[in-house]
């Protein structure tokens, strides 16, 4: 996997930090635009009104008709600004223009405004967006009745000016500000990550073999629930590599044992002058090869089931269709040692989820330990129960001794020297059991002699 493809921690942390400081300061620029935006308005607006209330303060009555008197320079200063365009109008009672434009924004709303009311709104003048200022002037107490109409207008280019310069004064230090933060951020997150930097180096420099815990002091308190597991592994791998490595010692000594005795017969063989003597060499030989094969054949099968916890896929099986077919296969063998197999399957539903090769496997080591080490009968049995399915073989031989049931499922565990055998079957047996779930135990036959292996698959679910 290249570099490119890989996710940095570092780069998370801060683009996501980053991400979120992004809409924080996009929030506090359109805030700080619109807060400067309304307080200029607020301004401009009061000035609209001052200039309302002057120029309504220029309004006369004489002879029931409504005059203007505005000096020249009063009306320039109504009407000329650097940045904004000015302007106004005077309506008398009959709505006729007495000063002023003519085409003003018309007023909010349907209903007017009421005497001696001012009301600022916005608009729209030749095309250009405006701020208008209209006071109602009451003629009460002069030679007319009604009201004057006083407006005053201007655009909004000094406003949106004056506001666009507000927000820089603002948004530039806040700018900088987050540049600032996202430069601490990066160093923060650096710093903050170097446990991890040093982590690496130490995992980097163990051996090969080094399984040995991890040291956990100086290390953060977020990493150490990640380092107690990678501890636990730590573990668990030290003791399958002894595991392993006891049984390959365990296993080239039980190798070297009939090696060793091939070799002694074949020299003996050659330096018998007798031919009975060298038949019964050969002879040994031959017992010695068939026992050798049988532990490598075991040693197979056991590597085969290690390597089957990886790659297991367990189906729908019937069980006593298992049972049964094994059963078959191994009653010419019991027959011709004068072992009676005998097979019951109870009522109820005996499937199981297995590895149908493998569970053949395992009853079929069951069945060779009880031949070895039984008496003259076999009793295989199916059953069902709400706990799961039981596979059960009996025999009437000597039996296991309570206080050795255990250790005869570890490898290369004997109990009468006098009897061939791996001393893998029941080893083999227990492993298959582990990989489908299934418990095995050892129990006393009912008799007064014999021995009971059960097999408990786990209920079906679904």
């Amino acid at each position: 996997m290249n570099r490119e493809s890989q996710k940095s921690l570092r780069r998370q942390l801060i683009v996501r930090m980053l991400s979120m400081m992004l809409p924080l300061f996009m929030l506090l620029w359109a805030m700080a635009y619109f807060s400067s935006l309304y307080f200029i308005n607020a301004a401009f607006d009061r000035s609209l009104a001052r200039r309302a209330y002057a120029l309504a303060g220029r309004v006369q009555v004489l002879h029931g008709r409504v005059q203007v008197d505005l000096p020249i320079a009063a009306r320039e200063l109504l009407a000329f600004d650097q940045e904004d365009l000015l302007f106004h109008r005077i309506i008398d009672p009959q709505s006729r223009v007495i000063d002023g434009e003519r085409n003003m924004p018309p007023l909010p709303g349907k209903k007017g405004i009421k005497p001696g009311q001012l009301v600022v709104y916005d608009g729209v003048k030749d095309g250009d967006n405006v701020r208008v200022a209209a006071y109602a002037l009451s003629l009460h107490g002069t030679s007319t009745k009604g009201v004057a109409l006083v407006q005053v207008g201007e655009t909004l280019s000094r406003r949106s000016a004056l506001a666009d310069r507000a927000t820089l004064a603002i948004v530039i230090p806040m700018l900088l500000m987050t540049l600032t933060a996202a430069i601490a951020i990066a160093y923060g997150v650096g710093r903050g990550l170097e446990p991890v930097g040093r982590l690496r180096d130490r995992l980097s420099a163990r051996k090969a073999f080094d399984l040995s815990p991890v040291p956990l002091e100086g290390t953060p308190a977020e990493l150490r629930p990640f380092l107690d597991e990678i501890n636990s592994l730590l573990q668990r791998l030290s003791e399958s590599v002894e595991a392993q490595s006891r049984f390959v010692a365990d296993a080239a000594h039980q190798l070297r044992t009939p090696i060793a005795g091939i070799r002694a017969q074949a020299e003996s063989a050659l330096a018998s002058p007798r031919h009975d003597d060298a038949q019964h060499a050969l002879s040994r030989i031959a017992q010695s090869a068939q026992s050798m094969g049988d532990l490598v054949q075991k040693l197979l099968t056991l590597a085969r089931v290690d390597a089957a916890e990886n790659t297991l896929r367990l189906v729908r099986l019937d069980g006593g269709e298992v049972v049964r077919a094994v059963a078959r296969e191994w009653v010419p063998r019991a027959l011709s040692q004068g072992v009676e197999i005998s097979f019951e399957a109870q009522a109820g539903d005996v499937t199981v989820m297995g590895d149908a090769q493998l569970l053949r496997e395992m009853l079929a080591n069951l069945i060779d330990n009880a031949l070895r080490y039984g008496g003259t009968r076999i009793a295989l049995t199916v059953g069902s129960a709400k706990q799961g399915v039981t596979w059960s073989v009996a025999d009437n031989g000597p039996g296991i001794p309570e206080q050795q049931r255990t250790a005869v499922f570890a490898p290369f565990h004997r109990l009468s020297g006098g009897v061939d055998g791996a001393g893998l079957g029941l080893t083999i047996v227990q492993r298959i059991a582990h990989l489908h779930g299934a418990v095995v135990s050892l129990e006393a036959a009912e008799g007064e002699t014999g021995l009971v292996a059960r097999v408990r698959f786990p209920p079906l679910v679904g």
